[in-house]
């Protein structure tokens, strides 16, 4: 297999793991519970500005990559395609409407829970491929740097100060909310259990080793 083919398969791996997160992302939208907490600041913006939550998303991604590179962590290849294709597939999905609206509460939570499974799928597979960390992962790694406090203080401060302001902007801060910082990490750790029996295969174990 040439160079050229397993740089586009590794790439086609990203791209599908930034797809699933979007889904994942609207699956929650959805679902009408509340969203993860970076999300209810998108979403907030969204209703404030009269941008599309994707649009948001992007700006948002971008401002974070700036400001993560005056703390000294350059933005790598994975961090740009985070920053641009998960905002342009969460308006895609969306104008798609393939994503069903539940009715009731416990069609809500199944949604909800489905779509936190997809969205930790789909981190795992981006950040499997080797090609560095997203915007929001870029920042909590300066600012820990910065501060010297450590990695799990930083990230919660960011995901507690994010919120915050988003709820203040009208963002849906709620149950769901509490479910995705419960349940994420679980799905995360199945997730990459998963795709590292994937990637033992020895086809992808040639192209993303």
């Amino acid at each position: 297999m040439s160079k050229k083919v397993k740089t586009l398969l590794r790439y086609t791996w990203i791209l599908f793991g930034l797809f699933l997160m979007a889904n994942g992302v609207v699956f929650l939208l959805r679902a009408h519970l509340g969203v993860s907490p970076w999300d209810v600041l998108h979403v907030g913006l969204a209703a404030r500005t009269g941008l599309t939550v994707g649009r948001v998303i992007q700006l948002i991604g971008l401002m974070v990559v700036l400001l993560s590179w005056l703390l000294r962590v350059r933005p790598q290849v994975s961090t740009l395609l985070n920053m641009f294709f998960i905002g342009l597939f969460v308006d895609l999905v969306n104008s798609l409407s393939y994503i069903p609206q539940p009715a009731t509460l416990w069609l809500k939570l199944i949604s909800y829970v489905f779509g936190i499974a997809i969205f930790s799928l789909g981190t795992a597979l981006y950040i499997s491929g080797n090609r560095g960390a997203g915007p929001r992962d870029s920042l909590m790694l300066g600012l820990t740097r910065m501060t010297k406090l450590r990695v799990g203080t930083v990230r919660t401060a960011l995901e507690v100060l994010v919120a915050i302001i988003g709820y203040f902007l009208g963002g849906p801060l709620g149950l769901g909310t509490v479910l995705f910082a419960l349940l994420v990490g679980v799905f995360l750790e199945f997730s990459f259990k998963l795709i590292k029996q994937v990637k033992a295969l020895p086809f992808w174990q040639s192209i993303l080793s």
